[in-house]
């Protein structure tokens, strides 16, 4: 659920993983990298769209005071400059009126050396500090304009915040009202998924034929520093990709991003990531460099000095990471000698003229891959039903032991091996095709499942039909597994699957007193730099992924 988006590295050792979640809404090829739709407050992400929402004529966003609706489209960080344009722009009495009206409190300017000089000077906050201030007087303006109430323009039932709803109704495309949750800046802020803001950065990117957004847009491109301020990374990511890109960083780890259409984007790209961590402008900018990258723009942001960077996604990736090690069960299936064979019998069949289709099985319940329960190989009494789920789903790691066929896995073959999960998935190779079944499969001795017992681990899987030899009758690693509480996986197809670690999915199915029941095996690709398969070793030849 939380995704991993990138760790840095140091000497390759993990040191930090960011974590966070990005939409991407583009021309035929929508990208996430979660599929949870979390809805997130948009806050002072939906600047650009709450200052459409004021309907000010663009005939007045010319001139010396173009700047000061510039500003009111981001978050600016209220440097010196700044504040003395805004003090000019801001001087008459119809103004000040309006100032009296803003309904946060003073604040000091997000603006590190004006703020350290203001408060070493005695100089007191002010509204026009505030990053939100310019939004807030564009809005009274709209209020103004309409004869609407000054009052109140923060209640949800102002005429401002319905027609708000509205505009995002219609470039979202999604019928209103929204949810919404008071701003830091005491606004209503609309509660929105990930993929809805990205919607309308995209819809900010290419507005058709909307003419008062392409002027928002072209506002915007215009001086990148009023949309943030110098050095911030929206503002470097505007000037850096200078008329392809307006980006705005948004309250507590938001950042949205409209990439203007090219050949490849018709539509153009539509981009919003968010920090789970909060507010981390460096990180976050770091977040989308791959995405740059895939769409010819130029990232910003540099990996901390000593330390490399890998990423955790690959934009436009459609693959899920996901493998499935279980053999597809037919009557071609191969069953163990003298067991019940897989059956599969139609009652009705649509296809030939049936209402629907329906059908039964009959089959043991070691069929493909399975697990044991306790009662399978001992007197204990346990069946399937009664077994800890807990084992069956987890970090998981893959190994490779080298043996010839027909013979056993000991504790001396193990010895050499660096067991970094819980459950342990052994490839032996030496059971290659489930539809045919051959006797000279490698098992496993009673030592050898004592010794992954002592290092901790709680299943052990293998690529052939069991665990013992064709020919036990005695089962002595049967016998150790339920001896020290371990789960077993038999059957797992592991064709095309790298030794490493991975998250397991293998639930068994509840069968009341079963001694055995088959499972769907699924594997999921995670990096071993992330908290879910951190390891104490150091990992050799790190790359970065661009």
């Amino acid at each position: 659920m939380n995704q991993a988006l990138f760790s840095l590295l140091r000497g390759g050792f993990p040191e930090v993983t960011f974590y966070g979640e990005i939409s991407v809404v583009a021309h035929e090829r929508d990208f996430g990298t979660t599929e949870l739709k979390t809805a997130y407050p948009a806050r002072s992400l939906l600047k650009p769209f709450q200052f459409l929402a004021a309907g000010l004529s663009p005939e007045r966003w010319s001139g010396e005071e173009k700047n000061r609706y510039v500003a009111a489209t981001g978050s600016i960080s209220a440097t010196r400059h700044q504040v003395d344009a805004l003090e000019k722009w801001y001087s008459g009495n119809e103004m000040k009126e309006r100032i009296a009206k803003i309904c946060f409190a003073p604040t000091y300017p997000m603006d590190d050396a004006h703020r350290v000089y203001l408060k070493e000077s005695g100089i007191k906050p002010r509204y026009m500090h505030h990053n939100c201030f310019s939004k807030h007087m564009a809005i009274l303006e709209c209020c103004a304009t309409n004869g609407w109430s000054l009052e109140n323009y923060q209640s949800t039932t102002h005429p401002y915040h319905k027609r708000l709803m509205t505009t995002l109704s219609v470039l979202i495309g999604e019928d209103g009202p929204f949810e919404t949750v008071e701003d830091g800046c005491l606004l209503p802020s609309p509660v929105l998924t990930l993929r809805q803001m990205a919607l309308l950065y995209q819809g900010l990117a290419n507005p058709k034929r909307d003419g008062r957004m392409t002027k928002i847009r072209d506002l915007m491109l215009s001086d990148p520093e009023w949309v943030g301020g110098p050095g911030r990374f929206d503002t470097r990511l505007m000037q850096e990709n200078p008329g392809r890109v307006i980006a705005k960083e948004g309250a507590d780890g938001l950042l949205g991003i409209a990439v203007l259409p090219d050949e490849k984007n018709p539509s153009g790209v539509g981009i919003v990531v968010k920090s789970l961590a909060g507010f981390q402008p460096a990180m976050t900018a770091l977040a989308v460099s791959p995405i740059f990258t895939a769409l010819g723009l130029k990232p910003v942001g540099d990996t901390p000095r000593g330390q490399t960077i890998e990423y955790h996604y690959q934009p436009f990736q459609t693959t899920s990471g996901l493998h499935d090690l279980s053999p597809v069960i037919s009557e071609r299936i191969a069953n163990w000698p003298g067991d019940v064979a897989f059956r599969r019998k139609i009652s009705c069949d649509a296809f030939h003229g049936d209402h629907l289709t329906l059908s039964s099985i009959e089959t043991s319940l070691h069929v493909g891959t399975h697990t044991d329960a306790p009662n399978h190989a001992s007197g204990i009494a346990q069946g399937i039903e009664a077994v800890a789920l807990s084992r069956y789903r987890g970090i998981c790691q893959v190994v490779t032991i080298g043996k010839p066929k027909g013979s056993l896995i000991s504790n001396e073959d193990l010895r050499s091996l660096k067991v970094r999960a819980p459950r342990i998935i052994i490839r032996t190779g030496s059971f290659p095709d489930p539809e045919h079944f051959n006797e000279d499969f490698v098992a496993m001795t009673a030592d050898a499942i004592e010794w992954l017992a002592d290092q901790g681990v709680v299943l052990v899987g293998v690529d052939t039909p069991s665990i013992d030899s064709f020919s036990s009758k005695t089962l002595p690693a049967h016998h150790a597994v339920g001896n020290r509480g371990l789960s077993i996986l038999e059957g797992v197809v592991l064709t095309g699957i790298k030794d490493g670690l991975y998250e397991l999915s293998s639930l068994p199915l509840r069968i009341e007193g079963a001694d055995a029941s088959p499972v769907r095996v699924v594997l999921e690709e995670i990096s071993p730099y992330s908290p879910k398969g951190i390891s104490s070793k150091k990992v050799d030849n790190i790359r970065v992924t661009q």
